[in-house]
Parts: C-alpha cells; structure tokens; sequence
C-alpha cells in the first residue's frame, strides 16, 4: 500500500470513527437503583447525561481496524482529553508511521501531517473542524466523541418511545427522516448498541460497545464495533491502557521546523 492510501486510509477511519461515535458514544455510573419499569423518556435521558458528566478526562492507546471494499488495514491511535478544553490524537500505521497528529482546543486547532511534512493552523470553529474531519462537528462533539460517553441534548423527543427487550431500556426515537434507537443497561445506564435505521427498517448504521469494565464510579467500553452493512464497512476500535480524570493533556504535538505552515484565518 502506498503512502498516500495509507494515509488516506487511516483519515478515512478516524473519520468515520468521529461520525459514529459523535453522535452515539457513552459512559456511566454506578446502579442507581431505579426500577427498570418506572422510568419516564425524560429520567431516563436524565440519568444517562448526569453519569457520563462523572469522566472529565481521558488518556488511552488503542487499535484501530477497518474493512471495506476499498481499503482494509489496521494501526494504532492514541488519545488524550481534558475535558472541556482540549483534546489530542495520533494516529500510527504499520511499522509506527506516523499518519496525523491533531491538537484541537476550545479556541483553536493544530493539524500536523508527518507525510506531507505540513501543519495546520486555525481557529476551532464548525467550518474548519468540518473541513478536517469530513463530516459536520462541533469541538464539544468531539470531546464526547473520543471520551466515549454520551449527551443526549435539547431536541425534540416528542415521537420518542421506550420499551423493554432483552432486559435492556430500548429508546426509540423517529426524527421524521429516520429512526435512532439506544439499547441501556437498566443498572449503570451506559449505551450497549446504538443503531440508525431508514423508516422502513432498512439500517443505516449499527454501534456495538462491548467490554464494559469499571473503574471510580465508571463504565467504559473496551471495544467499539461499527457497521455499515449497505457499505460493507466496518471499523473495529479497542482501547487499551486507559487512565480517568488526570486532569490534564499528557500529550504534546511535536513538529518540525521544517514543516510547512499554513493558516487558515478565523471570523
């Protein structure tokens, strides 16, 4: 494989990692002792932002994997989050070639690209982070992104319903366009399978957390799997060596004089 593809195809990964987990990625807390059947749509989204408020930072490393028609390979990526206001990633490929390195701030970014020896720099609004990462995100998506916890935030939930099935809180909410369902568990109120489906059935996309494990009032997933079977991609993420609420960035950017700079001016 080629330089370019593999840098095109780790991009290609995280992205679509960022689009999945966006939108979907959760922490908890430990039993609350609710009664699985008293829950109103409103408790139940109350109890799952207030747990996943308990992880304020992360550092981790872990392995990355995907398998589509077009590209199939797997390399590492590396994680540090402070929360609210930073958040760094490295992604390596095979043999520990470096792919990218990104710093992002609540005010601005920095985006180093080893192959291409360039840097990137500018101000952390919609539009860049959009142009970066392929899809459309804001800094505080990317934070619970990577954190691997879950906000459901102010929408309209008017068609949502909840249900019961295989001992889980089902959430089933039908925008009009699609329907987002979100599989709880009923003790720590953490996301198992989250999942977007056409509104004839058809999915879109489905998200497997798997590997719960505890750690200071914390359920963290050690494995996320993606799929998008109309596609035929699909993305394998495992974590590993992971460390809560530090406090702090632990990891640095590091470029080379050498590196071209460009800047990308901000509103």
């Amino acid at each position: 494989m080629s330089a370019r593809k593999l840098t095109d195809f780790f991009r290609n990964s995280l992205f679509l990692v960022f689009a999945c987990t966006v939108f979907y990625s959760c922490t908890a807390s430990q039993n609350n002792n609710a009664n699985i059947e008293d829950l109103t749509f409103s408790e139940l989204i109350s109890l799952v932002n207030k747990n996943s408020k308990k992880l304020s930072s992360l550092d981790a490393d872990g392995e990355i994997s995907i398998d589509s028609p077009e590209l199939s390979n797997s390399g590492s990526i590396t994680v540090s989050i402070n929360k609210p206001d930073s958040v760094y990633t490295k992604l390596e490929g095979p043999f520990g070639i470096d792919i990218a390195d990104l710093l992002i701030t609540r005010d601005n970014f920095i985006y180093y690209k080893p192959m291409d020896n360039t840097v990137i720099k500018g101000p952390s609004n919609s539009h860049y982070l959009g142009i970066i990462m392929k899809i459309q995100i804001d800094f505080d998506d990317i934070v619970n992104a990577f954190s691997g916890k879950f906000i459901f935030r102010d929408d309209n939930y008017a068609d949502a319903k909840i249900s019961i099935e295989k001992g889980n809180y089902l959430m089933n909410i039908n925008t009009g366009k699609e329907i987002k369902k979100f599989w709880i568990d009923p003790d720590n109120f953490f996301v198992r399978k989250a999942g977007t489906y056409e509104l004839s059935g058809e999915t879109k996309i489905e998200i497997m957390y798997d590997n719960f494990y505890e750690a200071e009032g914390i359920y963290f997933p050690k494995k996320i799997t993606i799929e998008r079977p109309k596609e035929k991609q699909y993305i394998w993420l495992t974590y590993y060596n992971e460390e809560f609420n530090n406090n702090k960035l632990t990891y640095r950017l590091k470029i080379p004089k050498s590196a071209k700079e460009v800047i990308w001016e901000g509103n």
